[in-house]
């Protein structure tokens, strides 16, 4: 009995011993196997991405550059380290030879300038202390990509340079189930991103640097929500407003609440403000301070919201997360707002998959006090710009409101009306020889032929009144960019505030599961080389609207642009007259110009070189579509220039 009564002690005591120690030898096994799991997944990422814009197998539609990956991720993710080397480099000499078939350098690379030419990329993770001598050097054999058929190849250039990942599959019977397929849709939004984003260089973190911090995530990630929002989140780290979900937004209207407060905000004096209300029976009135949704204070919602929704900074938020704010799960929700000074909970009735678009006038255009016109591009018809003009030209001044978006397909005809040609502003376009880099264009604007009988058909001429183009946070991309056309005259005047500062042409590519997401891909500045993205275009004339001039209704920026149009007005009517007869040289009656140089380049803005559109949730034309060619030779004959309305070049990118 003596001795059973041991063996038990005894057996009881190595139980004891066995299960302290088990879990901790477990725990320490995991963290370093997802750690080097992480290390192999990241390497694969940077090889087969880096292949897959190079090689020949791809880039010739020989190989699956998909199926390929699928293939590698299970082997490598389960690999010891010491092997991932080997492994990728048996891979990429499966691949086959090196061989584009054809030796010609890319026009657009070899005619660069080396001044001109912007590698931004980081491949600085090619070395043998990484990758072994082996696969650095079959990296190293891949260098700029000839002049090649590109039309099966993952990403392909449009007529204007921009990149077209349309042969991405979108992988419809996608199974969100499957961590391999998540990895798959990570490994290629990051990328199509550092390769074909041009601001990678302006962002507050390094984009190889998230890489790392995603995986993990990805990995987490077993729905379909879950999934697009892991990807939305790492999109943030761009901070750039045309990051959007293109097709399917309605992960969004689930994640944040299908009810929307049917009214609008705007930021005034550093407060959530309602601007408008489009529900006559809403208990928000315009002038509210939002204070709380559903109990949760505004600027808890609002950091939840930036998580998933990318802003250019904290200071620019108004258009990108405004329609995400007032939102709840329930048809019914508790706004908390501040009114005339008091707090007061209100219960606000949502509207089912709302998302508000802006609208600020009825009309294209309008005649105002002291004979100034106004135009909103918002509701300016195709083919409606050269009456309006028409009607306009003996107005006293001009005001162009582009804190709407424009909608008409030649509106970027009205430049040629406001200033003659000049370069206004520089574009990064993407390098087609050489992934991850780009290459600077001087793009014009105005009127650079006045002579070419299309002009003269339309009926075009220069305006001679002072122009007031006025802007804030609503103005993105189109807006931006004519502002900045226009900006460049001496006779045009910004007022307002900063712009949202998301600028150019956007890529759309395609995810696996049948969604796409947009981001900027070319890059503008300033002549002068000043960064515009996340910034916005500065206003000569700074004004912001007040809470109170909005309880009141007014719209204080156009009332600002009135009254200065007006004084200019008083002023040159009573400028001296010099003996000659004519106005003071300098004056708006008869201002300094330069005469436009016919250097062969068309201008940005012209018929030939229409100014981008930019992609609207309510399914507006992207930019990139046929309504934004970016610029072609200027042609000086009796056709209709080529990039024109009326002899369009562009293809939209589509997503298959």
């Amino acid at each position: 009995m003596k001795k059973f009564t041991k063996f038990l002690a005894a057996l009881l005591c190595l139980c004891l011993l066995l299960t302290a120690c088990a879990p901790a030898e477990q725990e320490e096994v995991n963290v370093s196997d997802d750690s080097r799991q992480v290390q192999n997944l990241e390497k694969l990422c940077l090889v087969w991405g880096y292949t897959k814009y190079h090689h020949p197998a791809f880039l010739l539609g020989e190989k699956d550059w998909d199926k390929e990956l699928l293939n590698l991720i299970p082997t490598v993710s389960e690999a010891k380290e010491e092997k991932v080397n080997d492994i990728l480099h048996e891979w990429f000499v499966g691949l086959g030879e090196i061989d584009y078939g054809t030796l010609n350098w890319v026009p657009q690379w070899a005619a660069a300038k080396e001044e001109d030419k912007i590698v931004q990329a980081d491949t600085s993770w090619i070395n043998a202390d990484y990758l072994g001598d082996e696969l650095k050097e079959d990296l190293s054999q891949l260098g700029p990509v000839p002049n090649i058929d590109r039309s099966k190849a993952p990403v392909k250039f449009n007529q204007e340079g921009v990149a077209d990942f349309s042969n991405e599959p979108t992988n419809l019977d996608f199974d969100y189930s499957e961590s391999f397929n998540r990895l798959l849709g990570l490994f290629r939004v990051w990328n199509a991103v550092e390769y074909y984003s041009p601001y990678l260089d302006i962002q507050d973190e390094r984009w190889e640097s998230i890489l790392p911090t995603y995986i993990p995530k990805i990995l987490e990630q077993a729905d379909k929500d879950s999934y697009y929002l892991t990807l939305l989140e790492m999109m943030t780290n761009l901070h750039d407003g045309h990051v959007t979900l293109w097709d399917d937004i309605s992960i969004l209207f689930q994640h944040f609440g299908k009810y929307a407060a049917p009214v609008e905000l705007t930021m005034a004096e550093g407060e959530w403000v309602v601007s408008k209300v489009w529900d006559s029976g809403c208990a928000l009135h315009k002038g509210d301070i939002i204070t709380k949704v559903d109990g949760i204070e505004i600027e808890q919602v609002v950091d939840r919201v930036i998580q998933s929704v990318s802003i250019p900074n904290e200071q620019k938020m108004v258009k990108n997360i405004s329609p995400w704010l007032l939102r709840s799960p329930e048809p019914a929700m508790e706004i908390g707002v501040l009114r005339d000074g008091t707090e007061q909970l209100l219960e606000v009735d949502g509207t089912e998959n709302y998302y508000p678009a802006v609208k600020r006038a009825d009309v294209s255009h309008e005649l105002v006090e002291g004979n100034i016109g106004v135009i909103h591009p918002s509701q300016v018809k195709d083919n409606e710009i050269d009456a309006i003009m028409k009607e306009f030209q003996n107005t006293d001044g001009l005001i162009i409101d582009l804190r709407e978006y424009p909608t008409a397909s030649d509106f970027s005809v009205l430049p040629m009306y406001i200033m003659k040609g000049q370069i206004a502003m520089c574009a990064n376009k993407a390098a087609q020889a050489v992934p991850g880099a780009y290459v600077k264009e001087n793009q014009w604007a105005g009127n650079l032929s006045a002579s070419n009988p299309y002009y003269q058909q339309r009926g075009i001429y220069e305006y001679d009144g002072s122009v007031v183009v006025l802007i804030d946070q609503l103005s993105q991309s189109a807006p931006e960019l004519n502002a900045l056309a226009m900006g460049s005259s001496d006779r045009v005047t910004l007022l307002g505030n900063n712009t949202l500062g998301s600028v150019a042409n956007i890529s759309l590519i395609p995810v696996p599961g049948g969604n796409t997401i947009s981001f900027s891909s070319v890059g503008v500045t300033t002549t002068d080389g000043k960064q515009i993205q996340r910034i916005g275009l500065a206003p000569d004339i700074e004004v912001h609207p007040t809470i109170e001039g909005i309880k009141e209704g007014r719209d204080e920026l156009m009332e600002a642009a009135i009254a200065y149009l007006q004084e200019q007005n008083l002023s040159s009517d009573a400028a001296p007259m010099q003996d000659n007869g004519e106005a003071p040289l300098g004056s708006p009656e008869n201002p300094i110009a330069e005469e436009p140089q016919d250097n062969g380049e068309a201008p940005l803005g012209s018929p030939e070189n229409p100014i981008a559109e930019e992609p609207q949730d309510n399914s507006e034309a992207p930019l990139g579509s046929p309504e934004n060619p970016i610029a072609e030779e200027p042609q000086d004959n009796s056709e209709a220039p080529l990039g024109s309305p009326e002899n369009p070049i562009a293809e939209e990118p589509q997503a298959e």
